[in-house]
């Protein structure tokens, strides 16, 4: 055991300078207090005590808000992706329902694409001196129609028919000295899906892109 353990050094209360002033006091601890002072520290221990606990309450708020956000974010990414299945659902709903009211209409009306290519070609045309028009089986019911809209449409000359067993029902091709134009339903068709897939791709694309 040491001497430092043994032996205690003595410290002045407090210490005077050459003119009495005071240059160092010791604080002692206070004993006693008065009912005001007991008051005091009575109320700074409640306010401390209350600023704990409204600490503790905002603290378990905000993370309570932020379990809600990002529960929320899920439920919203679960409900894009619901919402973009059932898009697709739609798209391939509207484009079964299409195919079979083109094919319904063109069977009801075969010679509707031929008149109305005729009659949006008019300028193309006019100058024309000859048509050459291919379609499968060429009948006589549609050379008459494709006679009859190629006049109404403001050509002059004559038109010549050329049989071509491989194109699909109600496909065609119109052929003059300086273009061609031609109609295919399912080719129509086909361009019409690659375009609605196209569309929802993007969609999609953007929605990631934007998610956090």
């Amino acid at each position: 055991m040491t001497d430092q353990t043994l032996h205690k050094r003595f410290e002045f209360g407090t210490v005077f300078g050459g003119d009495g002033r005071v240059l160092a006091e010791q604080k002692r601890e206070k004993k006693f207090f008065t009912p005001e002072e007991v008051e005091a520290i009575r109320a700074k221990a409640y306010q401390d005590g209350e600023t704990n606990a409204i600490a503790r309450a905002q603290a378990a708020q905000a993370a309570a808000v932020q379990a809600l956000a990002d529960a929320a974010q899920t439920g919203l990414g679960l409900m894009a992706d619901t919402i973009h299945r059932n898009k697709e659902a739609s798209v391939q709903l509207a484009l079964v329902c299409a195919q079979k009211i083109a094919a319904e209409a063109l069977e009801r009306f075969p010679d509707a694409p031929l008149r109305a290519a005729l009659d949006a070609l008019g300028q193309e045309i006019e100058t024309a001196t000859r048509l050459v028009l291919y379609a499968r089986d060429p009948d006589e019911a549609l050379q008459t129609v494709a006679t009859e809209a190629a006049i109404f449409a403001g050509f002059p000359g004559a038109i010549q028919f050329r049989d071509r067993p491989t194109s699909p029902a109600g496909a065609f091709e119109i052929v003059w000295n300086e273009g061609r134009a031609e109609f295919d339903p399912q080719a129509v068709f086909e361009v019409l899906r690659t375009q609605l897939q196209e569309a929802l791709e993007a969609e999609a694309y953007h929605r990631q892109r934007s998610a956090p």
